[in-house]
């Protein structure tokens, strides 16, 4: 995640809208993909922070994407999940467990308004930052707003929602008791070539962003592998001869482990590393340092890399829903500079590779 200084700011009427806007007052920002939505989230929140004396929560949608946060604190933030967050600061002020409905990860929001509006829990924040707002639920937005913060900013992208369950702009809006957004409309992360492929998958309401950076030349390819080794070896190369950071994006898990041991014998002296959520080993990972991360689409959401390889593309298309397609959408993004997309060794079906576009924006090998 690059930051741009003031005068990059001031080249974007949006962004320094955004920058602009008073620490003392909600602010909901939307914007499309690269648009600058996560670093403007972190320089808010170091603003507040500055101005309260304070480290201002900042939540996230998930811990690679706390991590990442953190790896950015100089001291002014406390990013956090919303789980963690809500777990935390139920329990210290009812005394007990938040409600949850079938699971610990799914909350029982009704129950847990209710209970918090019959104490009568008062805000005790004065700003809390929010950052992928789709993916967090509409009770928790109510929840900030009523029991925790004087002030809330919220920076989302529906059309970049992982699941169904998404809560849209609308929702947000109503439920965080925020005015109409800030429309971001810049991209400054992609290449190109790069947004677009994205924008291929692109099917949601707001309209793609406009491209700041200059075209590479170099389009985004598609592949077929052999297998985990020969894909292995391709990554490899690509980071000895190109350097820079190289996201790895897999569809199961015991893939993205394959991989990471083929790529660890490889890249002696590099690094290598693979996030497994299960053991909650984010905190071992610095996606700031060169080398390559391999990571599955859930995790992914949020983080950047100067190189992106998407494997078992055969899984991810043909796209049958909107949730896939704002899949894809979002796993392209990733990209600063160039994506090969990959799949095999078995081929792809003729429905996937209807689905593709055609060789003026991905080129085929």
């Amino acid at each position: 995640m690059l930051f741009p200084t003031y005068d990059e700011i001031a080249r974007d009427p949006k962004q320094l809208e955004v920058w602009e806007w008073p620490l003392d007052s909600s602010l909901f920002v939307v914007g499309p993909p690269g648009s600058g939505k996560t670093t403007l989230a972190v320089m808010r929140a170091n603003l507040t922070a500055r101005e309260t004396g304070r480290p201002t929560v900042l939540v996230t949608y998930n811990r690679m994407l706390r991590r990442l946060m953190e790896l950015h604190n100089k001291g002014g933030l406390h990013p956090v999940t919303m789980h963690a967050y809500i777990g935390d600061d139920y329990r210290s002020r009812i005394g007990n467990a938040p409600p949850t409905t079938h699971d610990d990860y799914g909350f029982d929001w009704q129950s847990i308004l209710a209970r918090s509006r019959q104490e009568e829990i008062e805000p005790y924040l004065s700003h809390v930052v929010v950052d992928e707002g789709q993916d967090l639920p509409s009770g928790f937005h109510a929840y900030l707003s009523r029991h925790c913060t004087h002030v809330i900013t919220v920076f989302a992208d529906e059309d970049q929602a992982l699941s169904d369950r998404r809560t849209t702009l609308l929702q947000i809006q109503k439920w965080a008791g925020l005015d109409r957004p800030i429309i971001l409309k810049r991209n400054h992360r992609n290449r190109p070539e790069v947004a677009r492929l994205a924008e291929h998958f692109h099917s949601g309401g707001l309209p793609a962003a406009s491209v700041v950076r200059e075209p590479s030349g170099e389009l985004p390819r598609i592949e077929r592998t052999e297998g985990i080794g020969h894909t292995a070896s391709k990554v490899a190369n690509w980071l000895r001869v190109r350097g820079g950071s190289v996201g790895v994006i897999v569809y199961q898990n015991d893939t993205g482990e394959e991989i990471h041991r083929q790529l660890t014998q490889r890249l002696s002296g590099s690094r290598v590393d693979v996030y497994r959520h299960e053991q909650k080993n984010d905190a071992g990972i610095n996606v700031l340092e060169d080398g390559v991360t391999v990571i599955n689409k859930e995790s992914v959401k949020g983080q950047e890399f100067r190189w992106v390889f998407i494997l078992e593309l055969e899984r991810f298309i043909p796209c049958s829903s909107d949730t896939e397609l704002r899949a894809m959408y979002m796993m392209c993004s990733r990209a600063r500079e160039n994506l090969t997309l990959v799949y095999g060794p078995a081929e792809l079906s003729e429905a996937a590779f209807r689905s593709l576009p055609g060789p003026t924006i991905l080129e085929h090998s």
